[in-house]
This record gives C-alpha cells, sequence and structure tokens, in this order.
C-alpha cells in the first residue's frame, strides 16, 4: 500500500473513462508514472473516489455527450460528475486530444454546428483543462518537455492583479490559463498564496511561478 500514517505518500491521478481500452491501460501500467503518482481508474473503481485524493485527472473517452455535461455544469453521469469536481477543485485535467469525439467529425459536420460545438471545447481550454496528444501525456504528467512545449522563458505573464480585499490566492486553473496561452512565468505578490495543485501544476508542466 502506498499510505503512510494513514495519508498516500504520492500525489493522486485518476483515469477517467467510460470504456477500457489499450491506452488507458498504458497509463495504468506505466512504471514511470508509478514512480511519482497513485494511479486510480474510475471505471475499475465504479467512479466511487473522493476528488480530494488527486491532484490530476485524465479525461480519456470525451464523448460530445460527456463534452455537453461538463460545460453545462448539469453533470448527470459518473463521468461527468467527477470531471466537473476536478475542475471545480482546481486539479490539473488533462483531456487526451485522440479520445475527443468531436474530433472525428470535423471533416464531416456542417461547419456552423461544428464551431457550436467546438466553442465547448474552448470553454474547457479556458477553464485550464490542458488537451494534449496521447504520445506527450507521459512527459507531460512527470514534468519533462516535450517537442511542442516552448521553453521555460519564452513568454512571461505580468503581474498578477490583487483583490483588494484579502491576499491573492494562486490556483492549479490560474496557470492553466496561462500555459494554454503559451506562458510559462507567473509573476505573483509576494505574500500571495499558492495553493498545492499550482505548485505541482507549474512542476509538471515546466513553469515558474516568481514571487515579487
Amino acid at each position: 500500500m502506498d499510505i503512510q500514517g494513514g495519508i498516500h505518500s504520492k500525489p493522486g491521478l485518476l483515469i477517467l473513462t467510460q470504456k477500457h481500452d489499450t491506452c488507458c491501460h498504458r497509463m495504468l501500467e506505466s512504471r514511470r508514472l508509478a514512480g511519482q503518482y497513485r494511479v486510480e481508474c474510475a471505471l475499475k473503481g465504479k467512479y466511487d473516489f473522493n476528488m480530494d485524493e488527486f491532484s490530476s485527472v485524465i479525461l480519456y473517452d470525451l464523448t460530445n455527450d460527456m463534452l455537453v455535461q461538463i460545460v453545462s455544469g448539469a453533470a448527470t453521469a459518473p463521468y461527468s460528475q467527477l470531471a466537473v469536481q476536478a475542475i471545480l477543485k482546481g486539479k490539473t485535467v488533462f483531456a487526451v486530444e485522440e479520445e475527443v469525439e468531436l474530433f472525428d467529425y470535423k471533416r464531416t459536420a456542417p461547419a456552423v454546428y461544428y464551431n457550436m460545438m467546438l466553442d465547448k471545447v474552448n470553454f474547457l481550454k479556458d477553464s485550464g483543462v490542458v488537451f494534449c496528444p496521447v504520445n506527450q501525456l507521459e512527459d507531460r504528467l512527470l514534468g519533462e518537455k516535450t517537442d511542442a512545449s516552448p521553453a521555460p522563458a519564452e513568454r512571461s505573464a505580468p503581474p498578477a492583479k490583487r483583490e483588494k480585499a484579502g491576499r491573492e490566492i494562486v490556483t492549479a486553473r490560474d496557470l492553466a490559463l496561462l500555459n494554454n496561452a503559451n506562458i510559462t512565468v507567473m509573476h505573483v505578490a509576494a505574500d500571495s498564496i499558492i495553493s498545492s495543485e499550482a505548485w505541482d501544476y507549474a512542476r509538471v508542466n515546466g513553469m515558474q511561478i516568481i514571487r515579487e
């Protein structure tokens, strides 16, 4: 058991899928990931998991039905319910590009309908979900650079604005929004509160958080 004193010694990585396939099996059986994460399969565990025990989530088999449920916030399926929880709790969420059903219809769907659905994908991106090719997924989770990754100092965000009431709170979602814009350095106020998920996201994605 990967537990010390009742507390998991490794961050949790939850694989969300609606069917078992070769790709998700590779993630579950990966020795590289096992060295850094406690990897669980939501389907194998009948979706009975506490999202607070996980730092990262991977969305496989993102069907159009689940996409609509997640974006609307009206999740009725166990898959979409866990996905919504992960987003709301500021977890690091990856969606496997090859597993997004909408992309299968790019050549056949009427443009107006496809773009309407694509807006939902972009909504998830704006919410911090990182869409990633399956062959880059392990490297991204382990914080290793891929050919598609920008150099760490390529782009830097300006100092984050502080709220008038209380200190600034930095979450993984804040970093994911910058990452989607190819910004890899975030400047924050010296007294900012940085969540543990934000530090994990920065480490996994090769980003920097600089206090000023």
